[in-house]
């Protein structure tokens, strides 16, 4: 008698992991997929420093998507070429020997779809002669709704407010 529970428990709890186990394969799917989009979007910000600080017109222009809109200290920038002017004057501007550098803490992502996400962090500018000393000469708040498209994620819409 004892054997034939046996039996029954394996056969029931086999029933069960095989059952269930089309649906544990589609959540961790979804969840690497979840993953590899903050990842990716972790990854896009960081880049915004990156290409900002380094003058990188380009970069800094293929951040975007084709109508983005970008807010800041009265400012209002529609679309790329309106952000590639922006990032040129800033990019010819003469050079200094004050380097600065953006820092990025405390991001927050959430995602609306698989395709949209809300972005929030904080962020200050580091100045100062190489080798130092350096100090903080600006912080704010990125408010971003960023999208994917064709694959990238790209901020669709960056607020920082005053």
């Amino acid at each position: 008698m004892l054997q034939k529970l046996k039996s029954i428990f394996v056969f029931t709890l086999a029933t069960i992991v095989v059952g269930f186990s089309p649906l544990a394969v589609f959540a961790a799917e979804l969840m690497t997929e979840r993953v590899q989009d903050y990842a990716a979007i972790q990854t896009l910000i960081v880049k915004y420093a990156h290409v900002y600080d380094s003058r990188d017109v380009e970069g800094y222009v293929g951040i975007f998507t084709e109508d983005a809109q970008f807010t800041f200290t009265g400012n209002a920038l529609n679309g790329r070429d309106e952000i590639r002017e922006f990032i040129t004057g800033v990019a010819n501007s003469p050079p200094q020997t004050i380097k600065s550098h953006h820092v990025i803490t405390n991001t927050l992502i959430e995602f609306v779809s698989d395709s949209e996400a809300h972005h929030r962090s904080y962020w200050e500018i580091v100045s100062g002669p190489a080798g130092g000393p350096f100090t903080v000469g600006n912080i704010g708040v990125y408010d971003d709704v960023v999208v994917k498209q064709n694959g990238q994620w790209l901020i669709s819409k960056r607020h920082i407010p005053d």
